[in-house]
């Protein structure tokens, strides 16, 4: 059984300290005395280029299990589906872009909403990669280059691409039957304008429960509101260049952590960072292990979902992932207290990733399967960051690979 982390610990002591309650307006009855760790469902591993909808579900899961108790296993695929077919038929693409941002997850829940897996593609459900979207993208992109969407004409008929694209996803007749009582058989209906749920396996974002903290000055607040409110309300914070700032950008983080909060992080992999073997450094990213590869390697921007972080304190020494730390101790609630000083040290951050539990070339943390830690001098950078067709060696660029964090209000 997984110990109690560090962000466990230090939730509890919030807890303590701080209170937490609703605001006006939230749910009638919500239980906000549960004392928690990040809340995570089960690591999957994406078979595609689209992270940051596995990073949205991850995000959208946590806040749902926190706020009801209940496991919500969100279809990644019914987002690429809408995500595929406004670039095709109101973009005119002529190829899948299989890469996105939060905003554009967002943007498709509040305007397509989500569904369990069970209800698109069954078998999702029943492994942890998905075989269907990786399918679905090749046949896709064959008919976009010589098949029945090879003309722009073709790509602006939403009949038209809407049947290609169940094909291409292998809907049942049934899938198909409700796509098309919520949005339309030309998909032109969303929740911004005239889609219906009625009948339907589709929940709105008004419809999903997310639990998550407000800071106010000192005092943080559990809630209970919509996914749709929760969109609203977390925020993008980029990462500063400054040393001082950054460790204040950490702190930030680091009380969100502590409350609960399922923090999204966007970072630059350079997979030959990744530490494979056993050790004090397997299943982490680092500057260690990227020096003695020579050079860089396979490289990508990434979303993940933040778990845990390990620091080091000047009064208390080491504070480790995954320690327990008993929050009603004096020593214990004073270490706690430390890890958030300007002079105490991070050394890593830990994310739940969409790699899968079991990757032997993306080896996890030991005790931590589909977990990956990403030392601060490593997300510091600069790395050297590859343009354009340069590859190894031949790489001029830099980059820092820490890119920003998405927050709740007041952090």
């Amino acid at each position: 059984m997984k110990l109690r982390s560090l962000v466990a610990s230090a939730l509890l002591a919030t807890t303590s300290l701080l209170g937490l309650g609703c605001d006006e307006g939230d749910r009638v009855g919500a239980n906000t005395d549960d004392v928690t760790d990040v809340k995570h469902t089960d690591v999957e591993q994406q078979s595609i280029g689209n992270c940051w909808l596995y990073a949205e579900a991850s995000w959208v899961e946590s806040m749902q299990l926190s706020a009801t108790g209940t496991t919500l296993d969100v279809s990644q695929s019914y987002w690429s589906y809408w995500h595929w077919f406004k670039q095709i038929q109101r973009d005119g693409a002529s190829s899948i872009e299989t890469g996105g941002f939060m905003s554009e997850a967002n943007e498709i829940i509040l305007e397509r909403g989500l569904v369990v897996e069970t209800a698109f593609v069954r078998e999702d459900a029943q492994a942890e990669m998905s075989s269907a979207q990786s399918r679905a993208e090749s046949k896709i992109n064959q008919e976009l280059s010589t098949g029945r969407l090879a003309t722009r004409q073709a790509r602006s008929d939403g009949a038209l691409v809407r049947k290609i694209m169940d094909e291409a996803w292998g809907l049942k007749p049934e899938v198909r039957a409700w796509m098309d009582a919520a949005f339309g058989t030309t998909g032109a209906r969303t929740f911004r304008t005239n889609a219906t749920k009625d009948g339907t396996p589709v929940q709105r974002g008004r419809d999903v429960w997310a639990r998550y903290p407000r800071l106010d000055g000192a005092t943080v607040k559990l809630v209970d509101v919509s996914l749709e409110q929760a969109i609203q309300e977390w925020k993008e914070v980029v990462y500063p260049s400054s040393p001082s700032a950054r460790r204040e950008f950490q702190i930030r983080v680091q009380r969100a952590l502590h409350a609960g909060a399922p923090v999204l992080i966007t970072w630059l992999v350079d997979f030959n960072a990744m530490e494979s073997q056993p050790g004090s450094l397997q299943g982490s990213f680092n500057t260690t292990t990227l020096r003695n590869a020579g050079k860089a390697g396979s490289q990508g921007g990434h979303m993940t979902v933040l778990e845990d972080y390990q620091v080091m304190t000047q009064q208390y020494g080491l504070l480790a992932a995954g320690v327990t730390l008993d929050p009603t101790k004096p020593t214990d609630a004073a270490k706690l207290a430390a890890a958030l000083l300007p002079s105490s040290t991070v050394q890593f951050f830990r994310v739940k990733n969409s790699w899968g539990a079991l990757r032997d070339e993306r080896s996890s943390v030991p005790g931590f399967p589909g977990y990956h830690d990403l030392h601060v001098g490593y997300l510091n950078g600069p790395i050297t960051w590859c343009e354009g067709d340069e590859k190894g060696a031949a790489c001029s660029g830099s980059a820092t690979p820490l890119q920003n964090v998405v927050l709740p209000p007041g952090f």
